[in-house]
């Protein structure tokens, strides 16, 4: 919504509460995406006008650790939570959750103000800049929770249709992403997989030969080619 001033997201409200003029003519008359005006709809029917009043800000570490694990944790829609917190898009919150699980599940602040220069020159040694990162908010009870609910609802995709079983190959393959993805073993993944009677099961050796065998096809696979073209 920063294409549009205070004054132009009244109007579009009124346009669209009183005057009933539709989404599809706000959005081109105002060259903005209709997914934005129904948040910004609903954002002044949850908060009013003032929400508009709001200029920058900054949240704390706490503020983003209580709405990450709404949508984490309590499993809330990442759209109901930001527009119950009042934020000016869900993409606020979509990134604040992006970068919780790519640290690791950390909050990380980023100091405010410029770096003093020994700070900096230490920063620049070290290739980073300084940023703090606060203790995880998940417990490892939660974490786990939360990873098995992820292995689950992915290898559930597998199956889709339900008439189709997926191949060795494919569920091979998202074990490996999700071991990737979530930094745990592989022995936890199939453990969660196996244990879920819907979810189609697979062995920690029939893992690993159907990994193996895919590279050595991969590393064949020129030598094929080199034979077909002989």
């Amino acid at each position: 919504m920063s294409k549009l001033s205070k004054q132009d997201k009244i109007d579009i409200y009124n346009l669209w509460k009183n005057y009933q003029v539709g989404s599809g003519e706000l959005s081109r008359r105002y060259d903005v995406n209709i997914s934005v005006l129904n948040y910004l709809v609903a954002l002044i029917d949850r908060h009013g006008f003032s929400i508009l009043n709001k200029s920058y800000i900054t949240y704390s570490a706490e503020f983003k650790e209580q709405a990450i694990r709404r949508v984490i944790v309590n499993h809330e829609s990442l759209y109901s939570v930001a527009l119950d917190l009042g934020l000016k898009s869900p993409g606020i919150l979509f990134n604040w959750v992006r970068s919780y699980k790519e640290n690791g599940y950390n909050v990380i602040i980023k100091p405010k103000g410029r770096p003093r220069h020994e700070s900096q020159k230490q920063a620049d040694q070290a290739g980073k800049s300084p940023l703090k990162a606060r203790k995880p908010s998940l417990t490892p009870s939660e974490l786990k929770t939360y990873y098995r609910e992820r292995i689950c609802k992915k290898i559930a995709r597998l199956s889709q249709p339900k008439e189709q079983e997926p191949k060795a190959e494919e569920i091979a393959a998202a074990v490996t992403q999700l071991r990737r993805e979530l930094k745990v073993s592989v022995t936890f993944i199939l453990e969660t997989i196996n244990a879920n009677p819907d979810l189609p099961h697979m062995s920690r050796s029939n893992y690993y030969y159907t990994i193996n065998k895919k590279d050595k096809d991969a590393k064949n696979q020129p030598l094929m080619t080199l034979i077909r073209k002989i």
